[in-house]
């Protein structure tokens, strides 16, 4: 992303209105229905394009992970798209020097961009609900519970800070790192089909690090000053508790999967180091 990096001092008159509860209503039903919709058709395409002997061969954990995973890229690709504008590296100052919490994104695709995010995870909240068994096979259970409260409290919260205009800041940033879902989902589908281990699946196992690292992690400082340093005596003390509550959440979830990934990704290097240092030893040319 390119969003404009410097913080801008508020003038004296908010810059921001309510944003319109019926506009916010009607995007995150199209995005409930769109996702709904792509599903059914995907459902329906899968096997063809896939190829029913191979498709029926496939165990259902990762028949669930190929059905769902052109839902999770369109929301990796869109909603993020939709809230590059409306980014800034940091809240606008008060006079007292402190990071505004209220007032601090005029522009409309905020909005728009949340109501399409949590309108996928509704979607999705509902799809691992109901298909519970094979999501936990396919996700794991720990992971499950924490996609769960992922979607829920971004679903509960999130419009409250859209619709209210306070903390605006944290949910676009939220939103954007939603990024990193594309090539999640894309490299789950790989796993699936057993195609990750291609120069493809290196380039797009190599794209997710970066946007997951880009869009969640080396942000974080500027999120985390901007939520210490923030303007807590213009929120309403039921949104500034809210706010104390679910915002640290994000971080704490993002840090952990970051661990994760660091992880993998350190023992896939180290394996393939161990690999080319044991090569030379089984051969005498």
């Amino acid at each position: 992303f390119c969003p404009h990096f410097e913080s801008r001092v508020s003038p004296p008159v908010a810059m921001v209105s309510q944003t319109d509860l019926a506009s916010f209503a009607t995007w995150f039903v199209a995005s409930v229905v769109g996702h709904v919709l792509l599903r059914l058709a995907w459902g329906a395409a899968a096997p063809k394009v896939i190829g029913k002997a191979k498709w029926d061969a496939l165990p259902e954990p990762k028949r669930y992970s190929l059905r769902f995973a052109p839902n999770m890229a369109l929301n990796g690709l869109v909603a993020p798209l939709v809230v590059v504008p409306a980014l800034t590296r940091l809240p606008a100052l008060t006079r007292d020097g402190a990071f505004e919490t209220v007032g601090t994104v005029a522009h409309p695709n905020a909005s728009v961009a949340c109501a399409l995010a949590i309108g996928y995870m509704a979607f999705d909240l509902g799809s691992m609900l109901v298909g519970y068994e094979a999501s936990v096979k396919a996700n794991g259970l720990l992971t499950f519970h924490l996609y769960v409260w992922h979607h829920l409290l971004s679903i509960l919260f999130w419009p409250v800070a859209i619709l209210h205009g306070s903390f605006v800041h944290f949910v676009n940033w939220f939103v954007a790192s939603e990024c990193s879902s594309l090539w999640l989902a894309l490299r789950g589908a790989m796993l699936s089909l057993g195609t990750i281990n291609t120069p493809l699946g290196l380039i797009v196992q190599l794209l997710f690090v970066i946007t997951f690292f880009g869009s969640r992690i080396v942000v974080m400082p500027d999120l985390v000053r901007a939520f210490v340093f923030a303007d807590w005596d213009k929120v309403p003390g039921w949104q500034a508790a809210i706010a104390k509550a679910t915002v640290p959440v994000p971080f704490a979830l993002n840090v952990y999967w970051g661990l994760m990934i660091a992880r993998s990704v350190a023992k896939v290097a180290l394996g393939g180091k161990k690999k080319r240092d044991a090569a030379p030893a089984g051969k005498t040319d």
